[in-house]
């Protein structure tokens, strides 16, 4: 009778973790408010001609993050984020990608940009900030999106709150509650 109450009692924990780390937490109605709450910063939107001419460095050297991207990797996408720690991410340009990258890092500053996406399609995610809404335990992740076409833009789904700033960006920000570890 011992092990069997071992045994539920392992799979009931190990089952409340799984639900817990798939995101289905009886409180993950907090997100609902601050998704709400959002307003979008106004600092971001000022500073896309910056953006623009980071885009453009990117684009005219696609080539050299394009051939870097691993076919195997799922993400499919060449990340750089200087200040990184995490093994499949470039923490120095490619060859040739030019210093024009990292003035415009210098330019946009820390609070403005933290890394950014290639993928093959020539799409570019700029990862502008990620903080803590800690009176909710609720992280905010801030992104834009450039496309270099002017399509494929879509409307993101709840949690995530975006909206179009032109034909080509894109400003979104996931909101979700912070994770257990």
């Amino acid at each position: 009778m011992q092990h069997i109450s071992l045994t539920f009692l392992t799979r009931s924990i190990l089952l409340l973790l799984l639900y817990q780390a798939a995101g289905c937490h009886p409180d993950s109605d907090k997100v609902l408010p601050a998704y709400n709450d959002y307003k979008f910063d106004p600092g971001v939107i000022e500073k896309l001609p910056v953006y623009d001419s980071l885009a453009s460095a990117i684009i005219e050297k696609i080539y050299l993050f394009q051939k870097n991207i691993n076919e195997n990797d799922a993400y499919q996408a060449f990340r750089y984020m200087p200040a990184s720690f995490e093994a499949d991410v470039f923490t120095t340009l490619p060859k040739g990608a030019g210093t024009d990258i990292d003035q415009y890092f210098t330019k946009l500053g820390k609070n403005f940009i933290y890394g950014f996406d290639v993928f093959k399609d020539s799409t570019i995610k700029i990862y502008v900030r990620s903080r803590p809404l800690e009176t909710a335990l609720i992280d905010i992740e801030e992104n834009l999106s450039y496309y270099p076409t002017g399509t494929k833009i879509r409307q993101r789904e709840y949690p995530v709150r975006d909206t179009i700033l032109n034909p080509h960006w894109q400003y979104w920000a996931w909101i979700n509650k912070q994770p257990l570890f």
